[in-house]
């Protein structure tokens, strides 16, 4: 190819260009110039196929394939059970008491299994059929820190803590 494109362009040694110096050159000698209204057409449609390229890649990334403003639309990835609860009826938050012994009550899901405890005790319990669940509690003298943990048969878990305070002295 390199051969023909020589001749034409009357070199007597094509080995020393390359064939895209030849095709240049060859480019060079044949084209024609064209008028400058021409000139103005060509580049308004090039401008024009560019735009419309661009507007295209835009409306693809940005409009067509836009994320959701609201992450919650369909839903949450997961959702805690609305019919696993844990309510503690007693004791009473920030209670002062006199007694060393308190009764803890509340409910839940039936056949639950409830762990009290405190800072020196440990207790597990297992709800009745009806959810409630009831237990009698030493206290130890000054602050209570009591958490009550209720796990149900799937693995799901509800906690609450209270502090009481216990006193010996009872004051006057």
């Amino acid at each position: 190819m390199a051969e023909i494109l020589a001749k034409k362009l009357n070199l007597n040694n094509p080995s020393i260009l390359s064939f895209g110096v030849l095709k240049l050159i060859l480019a060079m000698k044949i084209s024609k110039k064209i008028s400058p209204k021409q000139f103005i057409i060509s580049q308004i449609l090039i401008l024009t196929i560019s735009l419309s390229f661009l507007f295209g890649l835009y409306y693809i990334l940005n409009i067509q394939y836009q994320a959701s403003s609201d992450p919650f639309l369909y839903g949450p990835v997961t959702s805690k059970p609305k019919t696993f609860t844990l309510n503690l009826n007693q004791p009473a938050d920030e209670t002062l008491y006199f007694q060393s012994q308190i009764l803890i009550s509340g409910k839940t899901a039936p056949g639950s299994e409830v762990l009290i405890s405190t800072d020196t005790d440990n207790l597990v319990i297992k709800s009745k059929p009806d959810g409630s669940f009831s237990q009698s509690l030493n206290l130890d003298e000054g602050v209570n820190n009591i958490k009550v943990v209720a796990f149900d048969q799937t693995g799901d878990t509800r906690e609450t803590e209270k502090v009481i305070y216990y006193s010996k002295e009872k004051l006057q």
